[in-house]
Formats: C-alpha cells, structure tokens, sequence
C-alpha cells in the first residue's frame, strides 16, 4: 500500500501500535513505518486500516475514533469478518488481506513491481503459514504463482520469516518449550511467557511462537499466554483439530480471528499454580 501510494504521488503516514519484527525489515518501505502514536495528532483525509478486526486490535482505538468524529473516513480492508469503516472491503474466504489487497491493485490496473509482488508474497505465507495451514486455497496459491512471475523472491521470504532467529530470541523460546503444558482432560496444550522472561532476554522476539505450537499432534489446540504489559495477558489460540473453532472461543471473551487461529486481550497477570499456570 505504501508503494502504491507513493507511485500516485499521495502523502501518506504508515504506522503500526507494534514495532515491526526485525525478519521483516528486509521489505521495502519497512523503515517507514512508525509506532509513535503523535503521528495522528496531524490532518488526514483518510485511514486506511489493514488486517485490522476491530479498532481496539488497532492499538489506537481512541486515536481512530476522535478522527472518526472529526469526520474522517476510515477504508477497513481485511479478511476478518469486521464493519467499522465507512467503507469495508472485506472477503472472510481470503487466505489473507495480501490476496485482497492484490485484488484491489489489480483493479486499478497497478502496476506491480517486484518489491510489492514480494510484500504481498509475505503476506500470504504468514497467515497461511507457508502454505501449511487450512487457509490454504487454490485462489491463495494461484496468486502466489503471480506474484512469483511478477519478481517475489519466495527464498528470501522463506528465510528471513523461519531462519533469521537470534541467540536470545532462542532463548527465549526456550522458556517457552520449557514451560509446555497438556492439559489432558481438555486435550489442550499451552504454555506461557511472562514479561520478565522478555525483560532478561533482552528481544520480544515472540512472532510464530502460536505457530510452532500448533505443529502438536497430540492436541486439539494450542495455546501461548503472554504478558504483553502491566496488567494485560495477550492468548493466541491455533486449532489442531479441524472441528474446532477457536475464533467462537476468542470471541467469548472479547477477541476475534479465524477459525484455525485467533486470540484475545484480557486484564490480569500470570501467576504459577503448581506445574500449571493461572491468570489472577
């Protein structure tokens, strides 16, 4: 989007509430993307929000609703059922908001470069998570095969999402594997990271963690707990089993997401209860 919207010549601010994983640096235009949340006290004429289910997951909900009543309009594009915008463009069959956002482009008959061929190849590898996971489709792969064509370097995506860790982002995911737990009588397997374990670590290097679970065979579902700041605990839920709905359960407690993988956001820390885990 962003190189698009440089190519028509438009002004334009990107932002996002997180910091951009360092594995995904390697895209063009990453480095222009901020997190300072000053940037939405400027004028707009419009926001344009990507893979974004809701306000509140944008990390700037009140930011978004005080240029909301200053009439500013909001594009949502996602492929999360969501209707906040004044325009919504949305397709909850997508394997990704990089297959909409592809769509969309074509439209207006953009052309795409290799660098924009290559975000959007990202895109859709990450929520399909490398073409393993049942958003897999035949519209995903298909566009995949475009973008291949259009210059997307599949074996540096490839590399710099699953290979590029560091010697602390490993440790900590070892506390992670550490900490795995089964529940036996829900046929759940979860495990947690505390806030102090990313402090000693020195990287939040937690991208993919939910992922890595969910390769479990012994398991309906998997989940990883994280204290996110003080006072909140963020869940990331992935299905193993293919009857289970995991956005039903998301939603149960104010969350949302996909079928296959979804989470929510809840007040409270993490304390330990003999070998398991509690929320309090």
């Amino acid at each position: 989007m962003v190189a698009y919207l440089k190519s028509i010549n438009k002004s334009y601010a990107a932002f996002s509430a997180n910091e951009l994983p360092v594995n995904l640096e390697y895209l063009k235009h990453s480095q222009e993307i901020g997190s300072d949340k000053n940037i939405f006290n400027h004028s707009f004429d419009l926001v344009i929000c990507l893979d974004t289910a809701d306000l509140k997951y944008s990390g700037v909900e009140n930011e978004l609703n005080r240029l909301k009543a200053r009439g500013v309009k909001i594009v949502n594009i996602d492929h999360h059922p969501s209707n906040y915008g004044a325009i919504n463009i949305v397709d909850d069959q997508a394997s990704s908001t990089s297959v909409i956002l592809y769509d969309i482009l074509r439209i207006w008959q953009v052309v795409i470069n290799k660098d924009m061929a290559t975000s959007l190849l990202a895109g859709i590898l990450v929520d399909t998570m490398n073409f393993m996971n049942s958003a897999t489709n035949d519209k995903s792969l298909g566009l995949s095969a475009e973008l291949l064509q259009r210059g997307a370097k599949f074996n540096i995506i490839s590399r710099q999402l699953y290979q590029t860790k560091t010697q602390d982002g490993l440790k900590l995911w070892s506390r992670l594997l550490k900490r795995l737990k089964k529940n036996d009588t829900l046929n759940i397997a979860y495990s947690v990271i505390l806030a102090e374990d990313i402090g000693e670590a020195g990287t939040e290097e937690t991208e993919g963690m939910s992922n890595f679970l969910s390769n479990l065979a012994e398991a309906r579902l998997s989940m990883v707990i994280k204290e996110i700041k003080d006072g909140e605990i963020r869940v990331s839920m992935r299905a193993i089993d293919e009857q289970v709905d995991v956005a039903e359960m998301a939603r149960h407690f104010g969350g949302g997401g996909h079928k296959k993988a979804a989470g929510f956001t809840i007040k409270g820390r993490l304390e330990q209860e003999g070998e398991g885990w509690r929320i309090v």
